[in-house]
């Protein structure tokens, strides 16, 4: 399984306020939910890359975001931008990351995709 923290396609946000790339989410490395194994949805320990919400495919629902919209295919949720959560449980998170979208993922948790802001659902700008 390949690893590589040095350009995350996703941040995964723990409970406790760290932030992790997802080569050791996805990977299995840190999630003790995943029990040290490899996300069934990762492609090689890594997040899928987002895709279009396409209505006619049968994972689709409006909780995703809408037609047209990235989004991770191992996403079980959209939950507006990561800014709507600021304060919640007393978590604080970076400005920079308060505009991305927010996912929950279908192991449960939560993610920001960098780039991809809330905002411009269909496009991720990584300037």
């Amino acid at each position: 399984m390949k690893n590589d923290n040095s350009n995350p396609k996703a941040l995964f946000l723990s409970t406790r306020g760290n932030i992790y790339p997802d080569s050791l989410i996805c990977s299995g490395l840190l999630a003790v939910e995943l029990k040290r194994l490899a996300c069934p949805h990762s492609v090689e320990g890594r997040i899928p890359a987002p895709v279009p919400l396409d209505g006619n495919d049968a994972s689709y629902s409006a909780d995703k975001g809408n037609i047209g919209d990235l989004c991770p295919p191992c996403a079980a949720q959209q939950l507006a931008n990561l800014g709507h959560w600021q304060g919640y449980k007393g978590q604080m998170y970076p400005d920079e990351l308060l505009p991305l979208r927010l996912f929950k993922c279908r192991q449960g948790f939560w993610l920001v995709i960098p780039g991809l802001l809330d905002s411009e659902p269909t496009k991720i700008n990584l300037d």
